[in-house]
């Protein structure tokens, strides 16, 4: 069954909500640092973590069910750009904890995947709890408060 895109109606919200952060999309750690930071992500929500590679092309993806994440790696034309940095590795490892716990039972940007990719931030001090709250807020982002303690199987 195909998706079709009002399955998905907090998506270019969110995309756009980062967006207004200025470093998210900036290449800032190494392939070993994104897998690190997904693999501790994974371990506060009781989830095996996934393998972690890299690619040049389009945006960083996360295939839950094959276990894989894919980071966009900085290309010749865009040499600062990618999808090696904090923020990022955390949107990817919140699909894959999202889907664990879920399966295609949730919008792949909705409000429970919002609420893990959440607290992953939170937690990892990414910015402030009242900065991302109320900058998700103003591009009218709802989310459900998912910490590991409330998915723990």
């Amino acid at each position: 069954m195909t998706k079709r895109a009002d399955d998905d109606p907090q998506k270019e919200a969110l995309y756009a909500w980062e967006d207004t952060w200025y470093d998210w999309g900036e290449n800032s750690l190494t392939l070993a640092q994104c897998r690190k930071l997904i693999r501790g992500a994974c371990r506060k929500y009781g989830v095996p973590p996934p393998a972690v590679k890299q690619h040049t092309r389009s945006m960083s993806w996360c295939m839950p069910t094959a276990y894989l994440i894919s980071m966009q790696a900085a290309s010749p034309e865009k040499p600062n750009r990618s999808g090696k940095n904090p923020a990022t590795a955390l949107h990817e490892a919140a699909h894959h904890i999202a889907y664990f716990y879920f399966k295609d039972k949730i919008q792949d940007h909705g409000p429970s995947f919002l609420g893990i990719y959440m607290w992953l931030l939170e937690s990892a001090k990414i910015a402030p709890e009242v900065a991302l709250h109320a900058s998700a807020r103003k591009h009218g982002l709802r989310w459900r408060h998912l910490p590991p303690t409330r998915l723990r199987k």
